[in-house]
């Protein structure tokens, strides 16, 4: 079975950050990195809608954003558990 690996912020920033100081193409990060393009061009639309935050000075904003992301976490992990149980369904009829 193939596990997905796990890659920690630092390592997407350290990935992302070498594709757009142009240090290397993202197919070559992809290839030296063993990814495929598309997941690291999701980082970098990623690193760029989270780069504006860095400069916002308002302090409450940064609960907002994990109140944000765990109630985005919550409504995917109900997603997935309904897509499950409707699969389980279809079966059983």
């Amino acid at each position: 079975m193939n596990e997905k690996r796990k890659f920690s912020s630092e390592q997407k920033a350290q990935i992302v950050l070498q594709v757009l100081k142009k240090e290397m193409t993202a197919l070559e990060a992809s290839k030296k990195h063993d990814l495929a393009p598309s997941l690291i061009y999701k980082w970098i639309e990623e690193f760029n809608s989270r780069v504006p935050r860095i400069f916002q000075s308002d302090s409450g904003d940064s609960d907002k954003d994990k109140k944000l992301k765990h109630y985005e976490h919550v409504i995917a992990k109900i997603t997935t558990q309904n897509d499950f149980l409707e699969k389980v369904l279809a079966v059983t009829k």
